[in-house]
């Protein structure tokens, strides 16, 4: 089975009926003018809605009128209201009115693959270096060789079985598997200059040969042989951060990969 028809670069992936809309903290001061209508609108929906500060690892019940108070929202936090239920859909369609009006969306103006397009637009993400992005959706059950080759044709397409062999090695080492859910495979290549972040989610499981468990987002980090000084910076910055629960299950929730993009911009900037 050729590799283009394992994946395919689409959006969303239906994950236990959540759905997100991703959002930063620009004025503080509007979390005051939002708390009731917010509040309001999440009582007259039969799904479970809430508030997440992923920055400040803080999530509330968005029904209850303290929820902005309880999840302490400020400038430069990233944040996300999620829905879970039969009519979580329609529920972030409304909300997202509130919050584009009042705080600045990750997901508006910008396509659905991973680009420059959310570089440009929200810069004040932006890690410490140019990182060349790649995504994909797993559209069949993949075996964890077949991620890996995967992430290779994302990464490096004109020639990609050194990279292939390379990631092959690592695992042989031990497992890449960080934390439940999530695979951080990693290496230094010769043949690239630039720092690249690829990932591939799966709806099904992947087994990793792991005894953290299954996977269902892999994430391949990329080096060059001589990194510069902002490689090192932006890699450990990711590394870490993939070790909170919080972040670890958003990476796994997150239904858009703009979404997805911006939490791993933002996870790559900064220590959370």
């Amino acid at each position: 089975m050729s590799i283009k028809s394992l994946l395919s670069i689409v959006e969303p992936r239906p994950f236990m009926n959540e759905y997100q809309i991703t959002f930063f903290v620009d004025d503080p001061a509007a979390n005051s003018h939002v708390a009731q209508p917010l509040s309001r609108l999440a009582k007259k929906f039969k799904s479970t809605i809430r508030i997440i500060n992923i920055t400040q690892n803080r999530t509330a019940d968005l029904s209850k009128s303290v929820a902005m108070l309880q999840v302490g929202l400020l400038r430069g936090d990233l944040c996300q209201i999620t829905a879970v239920g039969i009519d979580a859909e329609l529920a972030c369609f409304v909300l997202k009115d509130v919050i584009a009006e009042h705080y600045d969306m990750v997901g508006s103006q910008v396509n659905h693959e991973f680009s420059k397009d959310l570089i440009q637009r929200m810069p004040q993400i932006c890690p410490p270096c140019d990182i060349k992005w790649h995504h994909a959706k797993a559209q069949t059950q993949l075996t964890k060789f077949e991620c890996l080759k995967g992430l290779a044709h994302l990464v490096y397409p004109e020639d990609p079985d050194e990279l292939i062999l390379a990631f092959i090695k690592r695992e042989e080492r031990s497992s890449t598997c960080v934390s439940p859910g999530i695979a951080l495979p990693h290496v230094m290549f010769e043949s690239t200059q630039d720092l690249s972040i690829a990932v591939i989610v799966s709806d099904d499981p992947i087994d990793w040969a792991s005894r953290i468990g299954e996977v269902h987002v892999a994430i391949a980090l990329v080096l060059p042989t001589k990194p510069q000084r902002e490689h090192i910076v932006a890699a450990t910055n990711l590394t870490r951060n993939l070790l909170h629960d919080q972040v670890n299950e958003r990476l796994q929730k997150t239904r858009s990969s703009v979404d997805l993009q911006a939490l791993l911009m933002y996870i790559s900037s900064r220590l959370l």
